[in-house]
This record gives structure tokens, C-alpha cells and sequence, in this order.
């Protein structure tokens, strides 16, 4: 079964009140039809919603526009992911309802939590194709996990420090202003850092949320779909980095004995070794056309013994070298202008 990479139109809450009376020519050039917005649960393409968004702010002259849409957001704008997660007793414990039910909302990207001396970094991992214009989206999308873990705290805890892999599109005052800390671009991911206590301390469920969470999770087992490529992908995406995407390192993770897991991808016409060059290589290139991330780096991030390793593997899928692709989607951005 092929990934559809989709959100629910639920995650631009806010784009109306934003764009004004320019959102129906805005919405007509993205090419998305206003009905899908007119409830919460249509399905829209990642690269549909990337694309609003740039042109939003362009038409806008808005470099902040996902921002201001995030700032309108919050648990309601989840559907039925908010609703499961309402009733969660702490913010670390709605992270691991959110992993497992995520495709609720999104199948575009996934979140992990990594902790580290006293912290949390909650990094941000986006899946499908890379896009030139993501940029809006990534920072709404991180806004927009501000906003809900202020809502489900009850707390205004603002986070330590954000990251994001592009590169400054907004006034660094700006970013200051939404954020209340430090913010640093072309970094390894899209990331917030807590202090671990804030995601530990029991939050404020409310009566009716906690009587309906049955409910909500049986709703919520009914609606999921179990997609294999999708979960391999999400975890081979969470293992760069750290060591070699073995299957046998994956099959474990899966609590599934590797034989059975290739059994499910020939069933499938998946090869494992091919979905994770896919994997980093759809990383490379959004870091590559969308930051100014070092490429030895990069080569370092995604896992490969070397920068010659790297730079063979990104030349056999798409003929060119890293540095060389780069360049040429530099040079079209600068003939091209959104």
C-alpha cells in the first residue's frame, strides 16, 4: 500500500483569519479547493499545504505568516489525536499516545522526544518528498506544539532553545518574540528543548476528557491504519544518526523476528535496503536546497561511513553529486523566484 502523505486541513486552523480577504486567491493559486477546509478532517497533501502557505506569505509580504497562523492553534485543531491525547496525565506520556496515533493527523511527519541531562529535545521528522517550500509550514507546525503544550500544561513554559534545519526567513526579533529563547537555523532537525520536569508534572485533566477516553481510543484503534512503509520509515528515520539501519535492528524495534519482517516486505515489493537510501536521501536533500549545513556534516547525520560514501549514494539516485545538486537548485531559485 503506497503512503499517501496527507494532514488533516485541521492543521491550518487560522489561516483565514491571517491571510483575510486574500485567502480565496491565495487558496485558488496553491490550487486547493476551499472545501476541503470547510472541515477539520479532509485530507489535504503535505505539498498542497507547503505550497499555501510560501504563497501566503509572499502575497502577504508576510515572512512570519506561519507563525501567526500557529499562534491561532491548539489541542482542538488535533481532531481526534486531541481528543485521545486530552487525557493523557502528563505531557511525556501524550508524546507516546501521540507517536503511536499520529496518522490520525498527519502521515506527513512523526515526533520524538530525546532526553539529556535534565531535558527534553522534541524533534519534529518529516517524511515524503522534500519541498523548496516547506519552510512556512515547519515553523507554523513547530509554533503550533508551543501553543499545544501550553493548553495542555496549563503552564506558559516556554521552551529553552528551538531549532530549525533551514535557514532564517524571518527577523531574528521576530522569532524572539514567538519563541522567548534562543533560535538557531541550519541545525541537524526542526527541534524544541524542554526541561524535563515540564513534561513529567501531572497536567489538569478535565473530568469529561478523562470519562471519554475509552471512547476516544476505540475510535481512535478503529481509524488507524497500520502501514508498513510508513512505520519503517519512521523508525529508519529515527535511528540516523545513531548507528546502520540494520532489518534485524528494525524487526526488534517492531517486536518482530527479521524473517517475518522480510516476509512482509516482499509481500509488500518493499526492499529494505532501498527504503533507507530513500530515507537519507530525502533528508539530504531538504538540508541541501533548504540550509547552509555543512555536506561532510550532513554526511555525519545521516549515518554514512564517509563524505565518498555519501556523495556515491546521492550521485546513484540522482546523477549528481551533493555539492554540484546543491548548486543547480540554487541557481533555479535564483532564475525562478516564487
Amino acid at each position: 500500500m503506497a503512503i499517501e502523505y496527507v494532514v488533516r486541513s485541521g492543521a491550518i486552523t487560522g489561516f483565514y483569519a491571517e491571510a483575510g480577504d486574500q485567502a480565496a486567491a491565495i487558496l485558488q493559486e496553491a490550487g486547493i479547493d476551499p472545501a476541503l477546509l470547510e472541515q477539520s478532517d479532509s485530507r489535504v497533501a503535505i505539498t498542497q499545504l507547503h505550497d499555501l502557505l510560501a504563497i501566503a506569505a509572499d502575497r502577504l509580504n508576510c515572512t512570519d505568516f506561519g507563525l501567526r497562523v500557529a499562534s491561532h492553534q491548539g489541542i482542538q485543531m488535533l481532531g481526534l489525536l486531541g481528543q485521545v491525547l486530552s487525557s493523557s496525565p502528563t505531557l511525556q506520556e501524550a508524546m507516546t499516545t501521540a507517536q503511536r496515533y499520529m496518522s490520525l493527523h498527519s502521515t506527513a511527519d512523526h515526533w520524538q522526544a530525546q532526553r539529556f541531562s535534565g531535558q527534553v529535545q522534541v524533534i519534529r521528522i518529516e517524511h515524503g518528498p522534500p519541498s523548496a517550500n516547506a519552510q512556512q509550514f515547519r515553523e507554523m507546525a513547530i509554533g503550533a506544539f508551543i501553543q499545544f503544550a501550553r493548553l495542555f500544561s496549563g503552564q506558559s513554559q516556554r521552551p529553552l532553545r528551538v531549532t530549525f534545519a533551514h535557514s532564517q526567513i524571518s527577523p531574528l526579533k521576530r522569532y524572539l518574540q514567538y519563541f522567548g529563547c534562543d533560535v538557531l537555523f541550519d541545525q541537524e532537525h526542526d527541534s524544541l528543548i524542554y526541561p524535563e520536569s515540564f513534561f513529567i508534572q501531572p497536567t489538569p485533566v478535565h473530568p469529561d476528557a478523562a470519562a471519554e477516553a475509552s471512547r476516544y481510543l476505540a475510535a481512535a484503534r478503529e481509524r488507524v491504519q497500520e502501514n508498513l512503509e510508513l512505520q519503517l520509515r519512521t523508525l529508519i528515520s529515527d535511528s540516523m544518526g545513531l548507528h546502520e539501519p540494520t532489518l534485524e535492528h528494525i524487526a526488534e524495534l517492531l517486536d518482530m523476528h527479521p524473517r517475518s519482517l522480510q516476509r512482509k516486505l516482499q509481500a509488500e515489493n518493499l526492499v529494505f535496503r532501498e527504503l533507507v537510501q530513500d530515507v537519507r536521501i530525502t533528508f539530504a536533500c531538504w538540508h541541501l536546497k533548504a540550509s547552509r549545513f555543512d555536506i561532510t556534516s550532513l554526511s555525519d547525520m545521516l549515518g554514512y561511513s564517509d563524505l565518498s560514501s555519501f556523495s556515491r549514494a546521492f550521485k546513484r539516485r540522482l546523477g549528481v553529486s551533493p555539492a554540484r545538486w546543491r548548486q543547480q537548485i540554487r541557481q533555479s531559485a535564483a532564475a525562478n523566484p516564487h
